[in-house]
């Protein structure tokens, strides 16, 4: 049975469709001077842990899984951090926040092996993760004393160390506010942070117009991101969204490939190629079943994969089975709405 899967996606589809791209549409991670959303996890334990316990003073957050080798170098580059003699005495402890589909004792084994010196929470619905906008992993968000967001940045750079020492710096209140810009956008022609915040502002206007319909305008705008940074992964998500809205299948899988080459483990570059495949049919069905089934091995709790599944079920003629995978994409959605409102 060949389903038309840009032209129908079934029963569920609009309202699915329509909520999966607002929900891909939202920035990420949590502006500077925001106030950081709140953090209430069990530990590995299965003690509370509430972020406000450590207001007061300044403390990081690191979103990523245990069994994710740059989530490993991140948490690595933090304790680094927080051995500088400068941070010494000041009890700032890292907290990882992991959401993979494990036990706690697997999760404990694990945390015991990488030998991370800070707290470890465990976020199975990801409700922590959502409301931290997390897209990229390993994500860590530097939070003052009062609560408020100091810096927040996706992936392992270079920079990271420097980064989060100086953000922890001016929480403590040892660093002006003005060299900390300084040191984020050196004011040297070409400096690549400089190439980089151009390139956001850019991506930031793409996906105003994509949301507006405004197709055309948003393809230029993405494409100039791109020009300006390559390696920009929002560029290339928002992108290879827009391309699969307008057909264009083959551009769309060069954006998300290009995303997964970087980062393997990014679930919407994962979900865009198996979305690619399940299009195309015949052979590659079972490719993108594979990505799906992979994605919800990890985190069963994402309404797209459940979605996606479904649609390639019901390219199979798997009726009953592609209505249950449809019905708990609806129902992982309207759970989130609700626990938004």
């Amino acid at each position: 049975m060949r389903v038309d899967l840009l032209g129908s996606a079934g029963r569920w589809g609009a309202l699915l469709i329509t909520s999966i791209c607002a929900a891909a549409g939202a920035a990420t991670m949590p502006p500077r001077g925001s106030e950081a959303p709140p953090l209430v996890l069990a530990d590995l334990d299965g003690n509370v842990f509430d972020a406000q316990s450590v207001q007061g003073r300044p403390y990081v957050v690191i979103f990523g899984e245990l069994y994710h080798q740059p989530t490993r170098e991140g948490c690595a580059a933090i304790e680094r951090v927080l051995d500088d003699p400068r941070l010494a005495g000041d009890r700032i402890a890292p907290v990882l926040v992991v959401a993979q589909n494990a036990s706690r004792l697997d999760l404990k084994t694990q945390a015991e092996a990488l030998g991370f010196a800070g707290v470890v929470l465990h976020d199975p619905n990801r409700q922590a993760y959502e409301a931290y906008r997390v897209s990229v992993m390993p994500t860590v968000v530097v939070v003052g004393g009062d609560g408020r967001v100091i810096y927040s940045l996706a992936g392992v750079t270079p920079r990271m160390g420097d980064i989060v020492t100086d953000a922890l710096l001016l929480g403590l209140g040892r660093l002006s506010v003005e060299r900390f810009e300084a040191a984020l956008h050196p004011e040297t022609p070409g400096d690549l942070n400089e190439v980089q915040i151009r390139a956001g502002r850019v991506t930031q206007l793409a996906r105003q117009l994509a949301r507006r319909g405004l197709d055309e305008m948003a393809d230029e705008k993405y494409r100039e991101a791109i020009a300006l940074w390559p390696q920009s992964v929002e560029a290339r998500l928002g992108l290879g969204r827009l391309n699969l809205k307008r057909h264009r299948i083959a551009e769309a899988e060069t954006q998300f490939r290009t995303v997964l080459a970087d980062h393997p483990d990014l679930v919407e570059a994962t979900l865009g190629v198996a979305y690619v495949q399940a299009v195309r049919g015949g052979d590659e069905l079972a490719q993108a079943e594979a990505l799906v089934r992979e994605v919800l091995d990890r985190d069963p709790t994402q309404p797209r994969a459940h979605y996606l599944m479904g649609m390639i079920l019901e390219q199979r003629d798997k009726m009953p089975e592609a209505a249950a995978s449809y019905k708990r994409a609806a129902e992982l959605l309207l759970e989130r709405q609700g626990a938004d409102q």
